[in-house]
Order: structure tokens, then sequence, then C-alpha cells
């Protein structure tokens, strides 16, 4: 056999060994991602020491872990486990090395490797005894209390020495504490009432609900308001879980103004409040929210008789429509025809079925290429406005809320009889009043735990003056004019009329998607008719000298919805940059527009 030959084929040999021994971290290029307290994690380990299994934990969770006793070289084999919350990884690979986790006082994890025992007793031994041994082979400072008494048979098998320790003194009704470091004390659990400790907890993130919170106005709305003033505390939900965890004699006092909880309790009570925050306090993620609010136009129009404008008598007898389609509507041509179909293919239709259009009311979720080429689109449209683009970060699981508008104040008026019989009227600000028109959007994100899916509440309203009036000095556009007062003392007093659009959604997106929401509608009736003086009055003959139109004007809001998750600081750093980016490209378009200008455009 050629010696080269087999040189060779122990290469291949050694380096398929090093492949197959290299960790294998399903999910690993997840890794990339901001860590997170809830993050869920992938393995697949065939062998491979501890310390590494932990560092890629370390990294996905950001948790202070400590590997003591040299228990980091300890081999993980055969772990195969999908979709698992980080902690849960961690107890895995530490009981298929032969380790415990422990979380001591300040929330830091601990790993070690402790002696085990083993027991077989078959006749009752003193409680005490079996206490003392096990102290001896862990060589663990133990005290016993007088009034731990009694028996026990015990048969136990390479078990740490700890959870034999708990497990012994929980079966005669006793309870292990550890007071002070490093130093344990078995006692009844009676004693410790006598024993209560008063500590403070420094609260970091959660507080209670402040006296203001978001809201949107709305017969179609029901939910919580915000607590009265000074009655926040009252409101905290976490005191109640953290009270239901006191003794019966234990106390516990809110600190309001320095955010700081007191507890006067046993060291057992202590112990399960310190569990409780560690699960409660942790920091928020925060999202960040994109809106576009943007209005299209459709146009329904009859044109009918005969028009003498300036350049002659003109017929027409037609009637039309100029229709607006988004881009991802349903249609057979293509999705981007529905605006402008001489663009070019842009992309496939996303939602493409075959033959059916939907133009007034759209729902849907675009990709980041989609919205780019959905608003290019909108933004040459020249019936399409970008009304608004507001951006807000608000916290997961909290209410925000933006409204684009304007505050429309006015009067009421108040009839008097006199003592002589007159009638006096008085004008003042109605009860009603101010009245805010325009848009408003309210939010409420919700962070799905260990993952980069958000539960998205989203209600939007848009309110319009929708009154007779076309807008004069007594009433404006919009408002209605009555006539009030009697016996030759008459007024008018102008009042508005609102229309109002509210749609109440929940959805599921991708943190990055774009959510889509449409068929707030508006709808403006127009018709004008034109005569040539007394011609217009001849009968039957008097028609060819009319002409009439009639135009309904349809404006739908659509609005652009993109939440994404901030993890960290260089995320907000990442979205700031990303702003400037599209605002230095905007103001460059602009600029060369002026110098520039297209063919056919003014200024050309």
């Amino acid at each position: 056999m050629d010696p080269g030959w087999i040189f060779v084929k122990n290469k291949t040999l050694l380096i398929a060994a090093l492949l197959c021994g290299l960790p294998s971290f399903c999910g690993l290029a997840q890794g990339a991602q901001a860590p997170s307290a809830d993050a869920r994690v992938n393995l697949n380990v065939v062998e491979q020491p501890l310390n590494e299994v932990v560092q890629f934990l370390r990294d996905r969770s950001s948790a202070n872990i400590v590997i003591l006793d040299g228990s980091g070289e300890l081999p993980v084999r055969n772990l195969d486990i999908q979709d698992v919350h980080w902690r849960d990884a961690l107890e895995y690979a530490c009981r298929l090395s032969g380790c415990v986790v422990a979380e001591d006082r300040s929330g830091v994890l601990v790993i070690t490797n402790p002696p085990r025992v083993d027991f077989d007793f078959e006749e009752d031994r003193s409680i005490a005894d079996i206490i003392h041994t096990i102290g001896k082979v862990a060589g663990a400072n133990i005290i016993v209390s007088p009034e731990v008494t009694g028996t026990l048979r015990v048969r136990l098998k390479d078990v740490p020495w700890r959870d034999a320790l708990e497990e012994i003194a929980k079966t005669r009704g006793y309870t292990v504490v550890e007071e002070r470091p490093g130093i344990l004390r078995v006692v009844d659990p009676l004693s410790l009432e006598k024993q209560k400790v008063t500590r403070s907890y420094q609260l970091r993130y959660i507080r209670p609900r402040g006296p203001r919170a978001a809201k949107i106005n709305s017969e179609f709305i029901e939910g919580n308001s915000a607590p009265p003033s000074g009655a926040v505390a009252e409101h905290f939900t976490a005191l109640d879980a953290l009270r239901k965890a006191l003794s019966e004699h234990g106390e516990l006092d809110y600190i309001e103004t320095s955010n700081v909880i007191i507890v006067r309790d046993t060291s057992q009570v202590h112990e399960t409040i310190q569990e409780i925050l560690r699960r409660l306090d942790v920091e928020p993620t925060q999202v960040f929210v994109d809106v576009k609010f943007v209005s299209t136009a459709n146009i329904d129009l009859l044109d009918l008789g005969v028009d003498y404008g300036d350049g002659g008598p003109q017929i027409s007898i037609s009637g039309g429509q100029i229709p607006i389609q988004l881009p991802f509507s349903i249609t057979d041509d293509g999705w981007q025809s529905g605006i402008l179909p001489d663009l070019g293919a842009l992309g496939a239709d996303p939602g493409a079925v075959g033959g059916v259009s939907i133009p007034d009311t759209v729902f849907g979720a675009l990709s980041f290429t989609q919205v780019a080429a959905t608003l290019k689109l909108l933004q040459r449209d020249t019936r399409t406005e970008v009304i608004q683009a507001p951006k807000i970060i608000t916290l997961d699981g909290h209410e925000a809320t933006i409204f684009v508008g304007e505050t429309v104040r006015y009067a009421e008026a108040k009839s008097e009889q006199g003592q002589a019989g007159g009638l006096s009227l008085s004008v003042q600000e109605a009860d009603g009043s101010p009245v805010e028109v325009g848009f408003q959007l309210l939010v409420r994100p919700n962070v799905i735990p260990g993952t980069r899916k958000l539960m998205m509440e989203v209600i939007p309203k848009e309110t319009t003056l929708s009154g007779s009036s076309p807008g004069t000095a007594l009433a404006p556009a919009g408002f209605d004019v009555f006539t009030i007062g009697a016996n030759g003392q008459q007024g008018s007093i102008a009042l508005p009329r609102t229309r109002s659009s509210t749609l109440i959604t929940n959805m599921l997106l991708e943190s990055g998607q774009t959510a889509v929401i449409g068929g707030l509608t508006n709808e403006i009736d127009t018709k004008v008719e034109t005569r040539v003086p007394f011609l217009s009055s001849i009968p039957l003959l008097g028609e060819l000298f009319k002409h009439r139109s009639a135009t309904r004007d349809r404006r739908s809001l659509i609005i652009f919805v993109t939440p994404q998750l901030v993890n960290s600081a260089e995320d907000t750093e990442f979205l700031l940059q990303q702003e400037l980016q599209r605002r230095r490209t905007r103001l460059k378009d602009e600029v060369e527009a002026l110098l520039n200008p297209a063919p056919g455009t003014a200024g050309s």
C-alpha cells in the first residue's frame, strides 16, 4: 500500500475526528442577537467541556455564572435539546456533567461539583447523627438546633450532600437556613417566627403605575385608566405578590419616593422575597415604533352637459373612476400596476390569488423590501400623501399614543328671561369643548419572551369635521350653524359635527416587520352646476346652456406600523444612524430635483 495514500487517509480521518469533536450549538448564528434574560436556545452537544457550554449560555443570557472547583473541565455528553429556556438548558448541562447550580443572594449562578453521599441505614438512626455525618463528608459548617430530634431510616445513593441534607430535614418537618455565607442551621420553622429580620430591597425597574397613562377616547373602547393621584402604591400589583409571600406576622412597607420596600420577617421569607424580585425586577425590553400615516384618494367623476369655457363650447357625457390601489392589492397584472403601470417589474404580488381587487380596505404585513418599494410608489403618485411619520420608543407592555391634528374650541349659547320679560343671550365655551380633530394611534407592544416577536395591540382613530358649513367668518368649515332666540332677538351659533373612524386589532409581528392597516375612509360629495345667464332659463332649450359635474372624493387613511426591539445602546445608535441616513438621502434627492428638474416639470 502506498505510504503517501496512508498518510492522506489518516490526515482525512484526523480532520473528520476534529470536526466531530467541535461543539455544535444549533442556533449559534442567533448568538449575534442581543442577549436576553428570556432567551431560548438549541443545543446539540456530542461531547464538550462544561465551561464552553456555559460560555455559550452566558453570551445568550448575559447572566452572571461562576464555575468553581475546576468543574468547567467536566464533559457534557449527548445533550440535544430544542427551543429551551437558557436556565433549563444550564440545568441539563450541569446534570449531565455531575454538577449542580445554585443561586446566591446577589443573583449570581454558582456551578459546583459537590461531594456526594451514600447511606443505607436499615435501622432507625438519630437525625442529628445523620446530619453530623453529612457535614463530615462534605466538610460543611452545620449547626443543629436542640429542638431537632427524632429518628430516620435512610437509603440514598450518589446524592449531592446539600440535596440530601434538605430532604432529610424536610422529612421530619425541619428546615435548613443559611443566614450567613457558609454556615447552615437546621431548625424548627416555628422557632424562626420569633427570629424576624428586617431588610430593605431597592427596586430598580419595577415601579407602580404612574398617575398619567396613554388613552384614546372612543365609545368602542373600554379599559382601565390610570390610578388616581395619591393612590399609586395601592395599585402596585407587585406589592400584592410580595405580601402573599409573607408569614402570618410578617410586615411589608413601600417607600414610594425612593422605590424601596422594607420587609420584616423570617430568613426563609426573605429568601422567597429575593427569589421573586430576581424574576420580577429585570430590565424591560424597549420597543421602537415607526408609524406612517398615508392618505390616498379615489375620485368618482360624473361630467354631463355643455361647458362654455374660455376655449369655446365643449360637450361631455362621461363617468369614470380614478383608482388608487396599494402595491400589494390583488390584481391580475402585477402589484405595481395599481398605481404606476410604467415603473417596470418591482416584484410579484405577495398576496396575488388572481382576479379580485380590494382597493378600499387593506390589512397585511410587509417585509423591509416590500415596504421600501411600496413607499417609493406612493411617494411618486400625485394623489397620495404621507401626512405624518412619527416615531416613539415605549417599554414592553406599556401603552404609547401619538396624536396628529388640532384642537378646535367651540361655544354654547344660553338664553335667560329677565325680570322685564325679555330674553338675554350669553355665550360661553361649551362643556364638550374642545374637539380633537386629526389622527390618533395607540399601541401597546408585548414582547414574546425568548423570541424576536411581538404581540401588538393597535388602535388607530381618525376624527374629521363633517358639518355643512363651507367656511365663513361665523362658522369654520365643518361646523353647522343654528339659529337661537325668539321674539325678534335671534342669533346664530356654530357647533361642530364630527365623523370618526376607529379600528381595534391585535397582531403578531417579527421585529422589523411592517403591518399595514387601512379602511379608514372619508367621502366628500361635491356638486357644481354652471349656467349661461338668460339662455339657460329657456324651456327645453335651456339645458343646452347648462353644465353639471358631481365629484365624490374618497380619501382613505393607510397606516404603516413597524415595531423594532431595542435591547441595548448599540440598537439605539443603529436606529439613530438609520434615521439620519434616511434624512440625508431625502435631502440629497430634493436638492438634485431642484438643480436637475426632470423634463416636463415646472422650471425645466
